[in-house]
């Protein structure tokens, strides 16, 4: 009963003292998390304030508090009838207790039903000669005091790890803290992998502290790869060692089957999330329609399960509670989180300029990271697919290339092994086409031509194939669409012009027919207005600018009408930004200088805005230094003024530095940073 060891919880050993002597406090709980050290506090107060008690009992809330206090009848030898119910046997052991020498202390373990509690708190508070302590859960119950058991410091942690494991590497301090945190700093946890490696590792070092860490980290806490049986002490109920594997213990703490569905169904969805602070404003949005959310919060909080922060009103699962639930729900955990994955698609939606749809780059960053936890723990399905396409997405639109590729590649391999499970359900192939689209989009950026034309080619028959098969999808006729302007903008970058145009041809023919069947589709006009803004591309490049003027010219007035009917649109006024800079570039190639000049200014005052509100964002401050840059060379050549020129020049090189130092991968800035740089250098 008496702990073996006892680490950094000396000042709250005072603290329960204090509250039982004060005079009035004659019930209090000693709450925490499970595994956090709530009944080791106890029994060290047993041991070390045994002598100001008279007597002193410990029982066990094993079914129910009133059953557990009827376990004092013996030792007080206090006799029933056979025939007396419960009530009755409670009231005669109460009146024993109440005649009983002061002070009395008694310890009442794991009371965590607060129905239970509720039942017999009255009970509890008749016996004032009676200190009595439960170690407990729930965070707090009627005017009870309570004295909350946290997790020990990073300090005392780490004392408390090469306790049970005396052969830690110290060299290896860093690698021990990041173990730590990846557990909550959960006092058991700590003990049980402590006791786990000082076993595995008797005789030869067979499972390091990394590899134990990589575990943590991909598969949680019922995923380590070696694992044998410990000794431990904790064993609720029973004053005796237990011989048990880490796993099994840590999975007995906490049983999910006592719990509302809608308070599971809301831990299940913490489980998923990131083990740290969540406000309350953001588990409202990520939980759209559940009427329950206030009183199920409520309840987790007070029967322990969540830690509340009353002043930020952040909400926060331990590590060690998300892996039990993950662990118990098992393979209902898909349902229970259905809506907070439709959710996190809602809220990191793009439209096909690139742009977030329902929310800012702040908050997008916050959803995309709780999105990359929950497809690491969520099985394979649907909506998992499209979540992956999104994070990619947010990556690619930030600048970091990297994790991009690496959510788009997962993105394409799910999207394959669902759609070897269901090889007739059209939307499979569908994502698996939009992830080979991705793929190549990255490798675009990255200046790999021949790699990205392989993936478009992909898309291009994947959807070719399902618009064939159902010419009525208008969703399938303008993927296949952009596949063809993805195709045309690959073979323009690898010098095959007249294939480019072929293909971009065929892009803006299958615009034309669906904007033409449903003209206020705002996403097939904008669909066509791009696909102008491609032919005009092309035909600069085949030196026919007239003709690329006029194709400009219709992308601007799409993009115009767009804009008027919806200001707040990224993408739409984001369109109409490059429009004038391509009418602009172009007029300054047919010698109209004035007019290019003036959509240079409208180019580099919408684009201007667009970037102060999306600083995150790296598309966009590209395109502002464009504008810097077009003003500049503008300067210079056509007014030869160099001083404004040198100005203007000088901010677009300020914006492409930031860029190569922020996101390197990206081939583009790196090439406009050196042009910029050749030409301030020539002036």
């Amino acid at each position: 009963m008496i702990p073996e060891v006892f680490i950094g919880r000396d000042e709250k050993l005072q603290e329960v003292h204090d509250e039982l002597f004060d005079g009035n406090n004659l019930l209090l709980l000693v709450n925490g998390e499970g595994g956090i050290g709530k009944t080791t506090l106890a029994a060290k107060y047993y041991q070390r304030y045994f002598s100001d008690y008279a007597h002193l009992g410990w029982v066990f809330a094993e079914r129910s508090l009133g059953d557990a206090m009827l376990t004092l009848a013996d030792p007080l030898k206090v006799e029933f009838a056979l025939t007396d119910p419960a009530d009755v046997r409670r009231e005669k052991l109460l009146r024993e207790m109440a005649g009983l020498k002061k002070p009395c202390l008694l310890v009442i373990d794991n009371a965590n039903d607060i129905k239970d509690l509720s039942a017999h708190y009255l009970e509890l508070r008749r016996c004032p000669n009676f200190h009595i302590l439960l170690t407990t859960r729930i965070e707090s119950f009627a005017h009870a005091k309570t004295c909350r058991v946290g997790h020990l410091d990073e300090s005392a942690a780490m004392r408390l790890f090469t306790t049970h494991y005396p052969g830690h590497d110290r060299a290896e301090d860093d690698l021990l803290k990041e173990i730590l945190r990846a557990v909550g700093y959960n006092t058991l946890v700590i003990e049980l992998l402590a006791k786990n490696l000082d076993t595995v590792n008797q005789f030869r070092t067979g499972y390091a502290l990394s590899r134990m860490l990589d575990d943590l980290r991909g598969s949680g806490l019922f995923g380590l790869s070696k694992s044998e049986k410990v000794r431990t002490e904790y064993n609720p109920g029973m004053f005796r060692l237990r011989e048990e594997k880490a796993e099994t213990v840590i999975a007995a703490m906490y049983d999910l089957a006592k719990l509302e569905p809608g308070e599971e169904q809301l831990l299940c969805v913490f489980s998923v999330l990131p083990a740290e602070p969540i406000a309350f404003a953001t588990l409202e949005a990520l939980q759209p329609g559940n009427d329950a959310l206030d009183s199920s919060l409520r309840d987790l909080v007070q029967k322990g399960w969540i830690e509340y922060n009353a002043s930020a009103k952040q909400f926060k699962c331990s590590p060690v509670v998300q892996a039990v639930t993950r662990l118990q729900v098992g393979e209902r955990l898909d349902e229970q989180c259905e809506t907070l994955v439709k959710a996190l698609i809602d809220k990191l939606e793009y439209d096909m300029m690139g742009h977030l749809v329902n929310t800012d780059y702040l908050s997008g960053t916050l959803y995309t990271r709780f999105a990359e936890s929950v497809v690491e723990h969520l099985d394979k399905q649907d909506e998992t697919v499209l979540l992956m396409e999104y994070i990619g997405s947010f990556h690619t639109t930030t600048g970091n290339l990297s994790k991009a590729l690496r959510y788009y590649e997962k993105c394409n391999q799910l999207s394959k092994a669902l759609m070897e499970l269901t090889p007739k359900k059209w939307w499979c192939k569908n994502e698996l086409a939009v992830s080979y689209s991705k793929l190549g989009d990255i490798y675009t950026t990255l200046d790999q031509p021949e790699k990205a034309l392989s993936f478009f080619e992909q898309f291009n028959l994947l959807i070719k194939e399902l618009y064939e098969s159902n010419r009525a999808n208008v969703s399938l006729k303008n993927g296949l669409a952009i596949s063809y302007a993805k195709l045309g903008e690959t073979y323009c970058s690898l010098d095959q012009p007249e294939k480019a145009l072929s293909f971009f041809k065929e892009d803006a023919t299958l615009s034309e027919e669906l904007y033409e069947s449903n003209q206020a589709n705002v996403s097939f006009k904008s669909g066509l207005a791009v696909s102008y803004s491609k032919l005009g591309d092309i035909y600069t490049t085949l030196g026919q600018l007239e003709k690329a003027l006029s194709f400009f010219k219709d992308e601007a007035r799409l993009f115009e009408e767009l804009y008027e009917s919806n200001r707040v649109n990224v993408g739409f006024k984001n369109g109409l930004a490059i429009s004038y800079e391509k009418l602009g570039k172009t007029y300054l190639s047919l010698d109209q200088s004035e007019k290019a000049l003036s959509f240079f200014e409208q180019f580099n005052l919408l684009i201007k805005e667009l970037y102060e509100s999306n600083q995150a964002n790296v598309s966009l401050k590209n395109e502002l230094a464009v504008s810097y840059a077009n003003l500049g060379v503008f300067s210079g050549v056509q007014r030869g003024d160099l001083a404004e020129a040198r100005h203007w020049l000088e901010k677009a090189e300020a914006l492409w530095a930031e860029l190569v130092n922020d996101a390197p991968a990206y081939a583009e800035f790196q090439k406009n940073w050196s042009n910029v740089k050749n030409i301030l250098a020539a002036l």
